[in-house]
């Protein structure tokens, strides 16, 4: 099975080799979680409390491309690198660049239809303000947050504790949906500025969690302002509690 699914889907990758490289990788570090067959069905999935991606459904929360869309081949090199905070996928950066890329090429094979979609370009992220935490992009970002109705799931404060918490349907993989807590650290898809604004940009495929980037893309000076987008991560940041266990992860 393994040299069927090499030899026809080596383009996907850009050669045989480089597949049967990225399927030797798959096999010594990935397929207890996520399965022989890419479906998050491994050994050790029934004993996680987050479950391993499934990646035959072409469904990928985490990415720098449109709402609905594949990822980038480099936005899968970042979660394989860093891992994915308050779950069970580790970071992988002592693993050699070309073996993280080349199991990369691998796991796309899972999803016979890659090639034939597409991937788009990612959404841009614009210059961060120097001043990006300062009271005036916090106040007029609580004003934003409160704009968009982000209250109805992440409560007021920030605890994700609004009055639709309770009610969100599961998830694409069947798991129930719980809204961040903002004032517990870090996003699962990074723990800077820019990526809390890609997030907010791209949203999260699978989820509950919109993209906001039709919105900031027509500001009209009343309701949305030029650089809403910056002022909204500003509030959402500055909601975060800083904890002695916390570290470098209790500021941007």
């Amino acid at each position: 099975m393994l040299a069927v699914m090499v030899t026809a889907t080596r383009a996907l990758a850009g050669g045989e080799a480089d597949l049967s490289a990225g399927a030797a990788v798959y096999q010594r570090y990935c397929v207890g979680c996520h399965g022989e067959r890419g479906d998050g069905k491994g050994v050790a999935a029934a004993m996680l409390i987050t479950q391993p991606r499934d990646f035959t459904q072409g469904l990928f929360k985490f990415r720098s491309t449109p709402s609905g869309a594949l990822p980038t081949d480099d936005d899968l090199f970042r979660i394989v690198t860093g891992g994915v905070y308050r779950t069970s996928m580790p970071e992988w950066s002592l693993l050699p660049e070309r073996e993280r890329r080349a199991v990369i090429g691998y796991l796309k094979t899972f999803y016979p239809q890659w090639a034939e979609r597409g991937v788009p370009a990612p959404v841009p992220i614009p210059q961060q303000p120097p001043d990006l935490l300062s009271a005036s992009h916090v106040q007029r970002g609580r004003a934003v947050y409160e704009l968009l109705e982000c209250t109805t799931c992440h409560g007021m404060t920030g605890h994700g504790d609004g009055p639709s918490a309770a009610q969100l349907p599961l998830d694409a993989w069947g798991n129930p949906q719980k809204p961040f807590d903002f004032t517990q650290g870090r996003l699962k898809s990074g723990a800077s500025p820019q990526d809390v604004y890609r997030t907010f940009m791209t949203g999260l495929n699978g989820t509950a969690m919109p993209s906001f980037a039709d919105i900031f893309a027509e500001p009209d000076g009343d309701s949305i302002r030029e650089g809403d987008g910056w002022n909204l991560v500003a509030y959402v940041l500055s909601l975060r509690v800083p904890t002695p266990s916390a570290g470098k992860d209790a500021t941007p």
